[in-house]
């Protein structure tokens, strides 16, 4: 029973530290700096919309990888109402949340968007660019706004990934393992010679 139980443990140590999980995080970020214009302002000032690309990763593959989690974040300022809107894709996501400053953006804290993206990634092919594109559409009193930055972060399976070959430590730890098995053998086999004697 008790040579059992060491079994049992050995075994526990050896899969608890060997276990390897193959989540992969990245994130891309981008400054975008920019002013956009609604209304009268777009028309004579400013454009009403920008248009950039997030990079992915390079061995991110749908299928086989699996997508944990994706999110696009957009911080900005002067924005208000909640129609100014960003496409994914070319798929409307949602809207820019109202807030940040009014005045002297530089500062006071910007309005951050959080956009959960992740059904753009049903299916992907490895090195692909997300593009992004935000449009403004107040009127002419809403005056402008002003984009500060855009990241996306990406959490997922790497499917094709092979598992890792196992740390000098892990190796100690299965070695000692078996070393104890070995003397709990010995001597129970020590015990029962000199019982039969």
């Amino acid at each position: 029973m008790k040579k059992l139980g060491v079994w049992v443990y050995s075994l526990f140590l050896v899969f608890g530290v060997v276990g390897v999980a193959n989540a992969i995080c990245f994130t891309d970020t981008i400054a975008l700096n920019a002013t956009l214009g609604e209304g009268c302002w777009a028309e004579n000032f400013w454009s009403d919309s920008i248009s950039y690309e997030h990079s992915t990763p390079d061995d991110f593959d749908v299928p086989p990888d699996d997508v944990i989690s994706a999110t696009l974040t957009i911080s900005g300022y002067w924005i208000n109402d909640d129609n100014d809107y960003v496409y994914v894709e070319e798929t409307k996501t949602g809207h820019l949340n109202a807030g940040g400053s009014q005045f002297f953006w530089l500062w006071d804290s910007p309005s951050y968007s959080v956009f959960n993206i992740e059904n753009t990634f049903s299916s992907w092919t490895a090195g692909s660019k997300l593009p992004i594109t935000i449009e403004a559409n107040g009127d002419a009193g809403d005056g402008i706004l002003h984009l500060a930055s855009s990241t996306f972060s990406l959490e997922y399976n790497n499917n094709d990934t092979p598992a890792p070959v196992p740390e000098p430590g892990t190796l100690v730890l299965i070695g000692t393992g078996l070393i104890v098995l070995g003397a709990f053998s010995v001597k129970k086999k020590y015990r029962t010679n000199r019982k039969t004697i």
